[in-house]
């Protein structure tokens, strides 16, 4: 008698504490994740690379690299804190140079070798080329047929 009550009493129970009990594993689960090093340093890259775009799109001429540089590193342990992901004033300063070391070798690299002028077209689409097919002479297209 007591195994069939029980058995009742699980019936009742499962659909009312089973869903909460999968959100609340999914949330830890995915808060275990974040916490994860390769994780955090992941994180750590993307705001550190976001901040030192915004910085350099944001400050002029005048500004020198040290005034550019305190910036960012107060920007991110600013952001690094709002997402609660520990890192140490070390850390931010090494990623932020070397987020700056890329984002200067990305732009000696894309710019333009034909004094500025746009490019004119040449038959190539996405890099490739895209003629089109060239049919010998009195032959036609696929599934058509000569008209006397």
């Amino acid at each position: 008698m007591k195994d069939a009550n029980l058995y009742q009493l699980l019936i009742v129970l499962l659909p009312i504490v089973l869903p909460p009990l999968i959100s609340v594993s999914s949330v830890l689960y995915k808060k275990l994740i974040q916490n994860l090093p390769e994780q955090r340093r992941s994180m750590v890259e993307q705001v550190v690379n976001s901040v030192v775009s915004a910085i350099e799109q944001t400050a002029n001429d005048v500004t020198t690299s040290a005034d550019k540089k305190q910036a960012a590193v107060t920007l991110v342990q600013q952001v690094l804190k709002e997402l609660g992901i520990p890192a140490s004033p070390t850390t931010i300063s090494v990623m932020i140079e070397a987020a700056v070391y890329t984002l200067n070798q990305v732009s000696t690299t894309s710019t333009p070798s034909n004094n500025g002028s746009a490019q004119t077209y040449n038959g190539q689409f996405y890099g490739q080329n895209t003629s089109t097919p060239q049919y010998a002479q009195g032959s036609y297209a696929p599934g058509y047929q000569q008209v006397p």
